[in-house]
């Protein structure tokens, strides 16, 4: 078990059918934390990168390395898997149905031919989360874990936000920051909340659309904070330049009790931040 970064004194892997298992994964590679009956965290795993040869692709590095990891191949309570993605929208409840799903998905998306939709209910927006699926890793998951269901890692993120007390003048800004692209979400206290997702390919655009959307939402630069998780670090060269510009940058960490394998630099624990809220959402 050396590539857990945080583990529990009271964590007994002869009663992970006590536990939860939490899955985060990526096309990059994936992590994932193990949960007491008090949905109290008591292992943490580090981040697993997905082998990048012509022989594996990322779906079977996931199948692999699973079906040989010791802690991953023992009997859980309930399994969740937590898929990170930017191909996503949200339905409002009124319109849902499976088939608008698939032709509102199909308007935004391509649906590959190896994947399928699945959704989750978003009863803080009113509104159902749609996203892609590879059909591999669902029959993996299903077949290696009992009681698993599956995630988009917006959920816990939009939820996350909006539990946060919403300011009245000066809307504060969550972003959730991956390789490539970003969600973001600007909670209203009308209900009017402002949610979209942006591609980048460097450090420059990203800035770049962050400030744009604080022009377009027309927040004030020095009151409205700016909250960021995912993969970042607080002096990466994207928070150093939207410091220059915004008054209130936030890079959210988890908390100093998680973080006790000193070799895993900050932005490998900001990325487990989601997997973490997960158990909320439950």
């Amino acid at each position: 078990m050396s590539d857990l970064v945080f583990v529990d004194s009271s964590f007994d892997k002869n009663k992970t059918k006590e536990y939860t298992l939490s899955i985060q994964v990526s096309l990059d590679g994936f992590s994932f934390s193990i949960l007491n009956g008090h949905k109290e965290c008591i292992a943490l795993n580090q981040f697993i990168p997905f082998k990048t040869n012509s022989d594996n692709n990322p779906i079977n590095s996931f199948i692999e390395i699973v079906r040989n990891h010791e802690l991953l191949n023992l009997s859980f309570k309930d399994v969740s898997l937590l898929w990170i993605s930017d191909k996503v929208l949200l339905i409002p409840s009124e319109f849902f149905s499976e088939d608008f799903a698939f032709e509102s998905f199909q308007l935004s998306h391509c649906l590959e031919k190896n994947e399928y939709l699945e959704w989750n209910e978003l009863p803080e927006l009113k509104s159902w989360i749609v996203f892609s699926f590879p059909n591999n890793i669902k029959e993996f998951v299903q077949s290696h874990f009992k009681n698993s269901k599956l995630y988009h890692h917006c959920l816990p993120f939009y939820k996350e936000a909006l539990n946060q007390k919403i300011a009245e003048n000066h809307p504060q800004v969550f972003l959730n920051i991956q390789n490539y692209f970003f969600h973001v979400i600007i909670p209203d206290r009308n209900g009017k909340h402002f949610i979209n997702t942006f591609s980048y390919s460097a450090s420059s655009d990203l800035a770049y659309y962050i400030l744009n959307i604080f022009k377009q939402q027309k927040l004030n630069n020095e009151r409205s904070r700016l909250i960021i998780d995912g993969l970042v670090q607080e002096d990466s060269n994207v928070i150093l330049l939207l410091k220059k510009y915004l008054g209130q940058v936030e890079v959210k960490i988890l908390p100093s009790e998680f973080r006790i394998n000193k070799s895993i630099p900050h932005k490998e624990y900001n990325q487990f931040i989601n997997l973490l809220n997960l158990s909320r959402c439950e």
